[in-house]
Order: C-alpha cells, then structure tokens, then sequence
C-alpha cells in the first residue's frame, strides 16, 4: 500500500484485536489483519504489521474498544441534576453501587439526551487507556479516536435503528445490545458468551437480563445466519467488511 498518509481502524476485542487501514483521501484497497491473544500485546503485534504513509506524521488511528473493555450503564432521569458535574457525581456513585465499578479507575463519559430522558454512561480503565496511547506514540502514530464499540455503532447506524427494539453488536465471545423505546436509549447491556452460541440464544439471555421484550431486532457485525435473527445493517464499520460473513 503506497500513500502518503493512511487511516487506521482497530477493534480491540476480548480475545485479540482486528485491524483495517486504507488511504486516508481516496478511495483505494484496504489492509485487514486479525491477531488472536491478549488485547493489547495483539494490538501491538498488528501496530508493527501495519502500512504507514510516506508522510507518517498525518497517519490517524481510530479505536474501537468492545467487550471486556468498557462499562455501560443507563442512568435513569433524576429531577435534582442539572449540570454535567451533577450527571458525573451520579453516574460515578451508580457504577460503584450497581456495577461494582471503581469511577476512580475510569474515564465515565455520558451521553447527552432530552430532558426527562435516560442517559447512557461508558466507563472505560484509564489503565487501559493510557496502555493503549503510549503503545501508539512509540510507533509514531496518532491516535485520533477511542469509543466504546457499542455507542460508536449505534451513532454509526442511528438513522437507522428502529423506535423501539434493540441493536445487538455480537463480537466473537461476547454481545452488547442498546434498546429503544420511543426512539430513545433506555437500557444497554454487554456480557459474555460462549463461542458458537446462537445469536438468538445470546438476545434472549440480553433480554432476560436487562428485563427487556425488544419489538424490533438490528445488527451490526457479523451478518446474523438466518432472517429470524434479525435485520442485519452492516459491518462493525465500513472497512471492516470482512466481519460481515
């Protein structure tokens, strides 16, 4: 691949790390890799496989962080909140208490929303963070972007998420889902699964959990096997086109 600058997207998984870089300004074939392994020692592995530009100073990262990465959490309306440091103070005290989740090793990020609505918290290890900002400064490449998989996907698709249903993010051991109501975020969930689990096996589980009965299902990922599964919206992200199926 020959370019004077190149855009790199990676996933960072729970069981390896996925790769794709193309041209930065014109259309034109794109690199995939996939390394299986710890996260971060996969990543690092992939970062020294990767194309670079001829002006390497104006090549650009974006990551993806999914499942075991990140927290999600969905705070519910409080009448007595009313500025961002409010939100934070109660999104923090919520994942300790609900999540076990210690806020004083994360970045919590909250989503914006009306009023009277729902909001969505990510916590994310500042552990990991901070691994994953000097693993990319020593090869001299800037990391532009670090989003929860299942928040990035769901700004990726918004247009096209149903009013009220549930957007599934399957990943290889793993499934997150964000529902809907009214055409609002009211719950979100990630947890685990078993490799080879059926998707529908994997919602039902989500559904339990998050005592959720989505009326509409979508999918972004992996392309579901069968209609009945769900309605399929694309890959994980436009260059990614080999985790469709």
């Amino acid at each position: 691949m020959s370019s004077l600058c190149i855009e790199h997207a990676v996933l960072l998984g729970g069981e390896g790390t996925t790769w794709a870089a193309r041209d930065r300004w014109r259309e034109g074939p794109v690199w995939h890799a996939q390394h299986n392994g710890e996260p971060l020692e996969a990543c690092a592995e992939l970062l020294e496989q990767a194309p670079r530009g001829r002006l390497k100073r104006l090549d650009r990262a974006h990551v993806l962080l999914g499942f075991p990465h990140v927290h999600y959490l969905m705070l519910p309306w409080q009448d007595g909140l009313y500025s961002p440091d409010d939100w934070q103070g109660f999104a923090r005290a919520t994942f300790l208490q609900d999540a076990g989740v210690d806020p004083a090793q994360c970045q919590v990020q909250i989503a914006s929303a009306p009023f009277g609505a729902a909001r969505l918290a990510v916590a994310t290890p500042l552990e990991l963070l901070h691994a994953l900002r000097l693993l990319f400064q020593a090869q001299h490449l800037p990391l532009g972007t670090c989003l929860p998989l299942l928040t990035a996907t769901a700004q990726r698709y918004w247009q096209q998420l149903p009013a009220d249903g549930v957007l599934a993010v399957p990943e290889a051991s793993a499934l997150s889902c964000l529902y809907l109501h009214g055409g609002e975020a009211t719950q979100a969930c990630a947890l685990p699964v078993a490799p080879g689990t059926p998707l529908h096996s994997s919602l039902f589980a989500a559904a339990v959990l998050s005592a959720e009965n989505p009326a509409a299902v979508v999918v972004a990922g992996p392309r579901p096997p069968t209609a009945s599964d769900g309605h399929w919206l694309g890959p994980l992200h436009p260059w990614m086109q080999e985790d469709a199926g």
